[in-house]
């Protein structure tokens, strides 16, 4: 049992560092979501925002608790093991609601994304800032340089990739950003999803191993 009690704290301890990993990648594709949308929070709604929010703030609590669990499972703390199984077990329910919400939304994201790209790109107060919609995921217009058709004498230059102001081919011209955005919300939400299931998996053995470690201590200590 002391080699079984050895192997599962090790464990436990190199199973949070891979938590702090994951952490530190939600954090970072939070992070590199919110730059790309820094530019655009006239155009992007309040809802599609508040998402890579939402993963950063996940991030940065699992991988706070993973270096709780961590110092928990080294320092053999019979208190930090039951506070971090406790924390494990509230946030594998979190992030299993999490998923579930993202695979359930993916399939509808074409529809929301067209309909807030059609919205922003009919509004001629948002006009400059659907450029930069277009400049930033390189797309134009809503379905393509047809949509243009009678509200410019030419495509703007944010609608090809190299374009001096007003000379702009619809034959060079980008795809449709319903369709690109669409496409890049769907990368996104395959990236999380997939990490949440990992993350969730090994956060469930990781809390069976805290319980197991900490009834251990437990009971050594009543040994003496």
């Amino acid at each position: 049992m002391c080699l079984a009690a050895f192997v599962v704290k090790y464990v436990l301890f190199f199973a949070n560092a891979i938590f702090a990993i994951a952490g530190l990648a939600l954090v970072g594709v939070g992070i590199a979501v919110l730059v790309q949308f820094g530019d655009l929070v006239e155009v992007v709604p309040a809802a599609i925002n508040s998402i890579p929010i939402a993963v950063l703030v996940v991030g940065a609590v699992v991988f706070l608790i993973a270096v709780f669990g961590c110092c928990g499972a080294i320092r053999e703390s019979r208190c930090l093991l039951i506070m971090y199984a406790v924390c494990m077990m509230i946030l594998a329910a979190v992030k299993i609601y999490l998923a579930v919400v993202i695979f359930q939304n993916l399939s509808d994201i074409y529809n929301v994304v067209e309909g807030w790209i059609r919205d922003a790109f009919n509004n001629p107060n948002l006009r400059e800032a659907f450029h930069v919609v277009e400049a930033a995921f390189q797309c134009c217009g809503v379905s393509g340089p047809s949509s243009y058709d009678g509200v410019y004498p030419a495509l703007p230059p944010t609608c090809c990739a190299s374009a001096d102001a007003g000379t702009c081919a619809a034959a060079d011209a980008f795809g449709g950003c319903a369709n690109i955005v669409a496409a890049w919300f769907n990368t996104f939400g395959d990236a999380v999803g997939i990490v949440l299931i990992i993350v969730i998996v090994v956060e469930l053995v990781a809390m069976i191993f805290g319980l197991f470690l900490s009834n251990r201590i437990t009971n050594k200590k009543r040994a003496f």
